[in-house]
């Protein structure tokens, strides 16, 4: 794995194990074209070839913005090629193009990308050292597919728009129509309503995208995105961040994404920084 307190080896290939499942992948690494004049720090990182979304486009744009961490990972991981998939077709192929790692911890299967798996196990280990555990959250704490992220959606929605219709908020034909409609025209309704005040988080309270990200657009998709256990203690935290991983998700407590470098780096990824409830949380700027 990469070893972060060196910066000469932090872009080093992952180490190869006799138990990995590996799939042949293209190597992506940072974007080191030179910035253009209109250019922000995070736009100059991003996955090259990503397409930017339209400025009016602001789903798209609310979606890069709330998980865009992800498109400035560092080291041989490989990011995802758009900011949501659109079906489950493209997001199988290109999952099955990644170098992936299958674990065993704590009695629940896993899969990352190698490079982030082999980063995990290795901040476990430190963690077994100082008497601390770092273990996923359930089955869905690493590795989803497409319906995955359906499903997961969809235990937000429904649920909502039986509550607001019940508070008198939204018709019964309203209700009815959007729970019918297709993902993409659903996550557009969906943030539409939130940016009225109605919400659609297990309790109602915020944004559904702080639990449950739209179909197809979820950081998990990608395997360099893993839930845990431990998130509440500081310790965990810290080693989880001096082996690459990191919140990036605001709210979403137990979300952390590997970003395969040292934090003293984000900031020039085009990440901020931003404190909340004593947990440091790194999204674009």
């Amino acid at each position: 794995m990469p070893d972060f307190s060196d910066p000469k080896k932090e872009f080093a290939s992952t180490l190869s194990h006799s138990n990995a499942r590996v799939v042949r992948a293209p190597k992506v690494t940072a974007n080191t074209a030179k910035m253009a004049p209109h250019q922000s720090l995070r736009e100059q990182n991003l996955t090259p070839r990503l397409p930017v979304p339209a400025v009016n486009d602001w789903v798209a744009q609310r979606l890069l913005k709330e998980y865009g961490a992800i498109f400035v990972a560092q080291g041989n991981v490989v990011r995802p090629p758009a900011i949501i998939f659109t079906n489950p077709t493209d997001c199988i192929t290109w999952q099955s193009r990644l170098n992936i790692r299958r674990e065993n911890i704590g009695g629940i299967y896993i899969e990352l990308q190698t490079e982030a798996m082999n980063a995990l196990l290795a901040a476990r280990e430190e963690a077994v050292r100082k008497n601390l555990r770092i273990t996923p959250r359930g089955t869905w704490a690493a590795r989803r597919s497409y319906r995955d992220t359906e499903k997961i959606w969809s235990r937000r929605v429904v649920p909502g728009l039986a509550f607001w219709r019940r508070r008198g908020k939204l018709s019964a034909r309203e209700a009815a129509r959007i729970q019918e409609l297709a993902p993409a025209r659903q996550v557009k309704e969906i943030l539409r309503l939130e940016a009225q005040g109605l919400y659609f988080s297990k309790n109602f309270s915020k944004s559904i995208l702080y639990s449950g990200t739209a179909p197809g657009a979820s950081q998990h998709i990608s395997m360099l995105a893993l839930d845990i256990n431990e998130n509440h203690q500081a310790a965990v935290r810290a080693i989880l961040a001096r082996h690459g991983w990191f919140q990036t998700v605001i709210s979403d407590l137990p979300h952390f994404t590997y970003l395969g470098t040292t934090q003293n780096k984000l900031p020039a990824l085009g990440l901020k920084k931003t404190v909340k409830n004593k947990r440091i949380y790194w999204t674009p700027a």
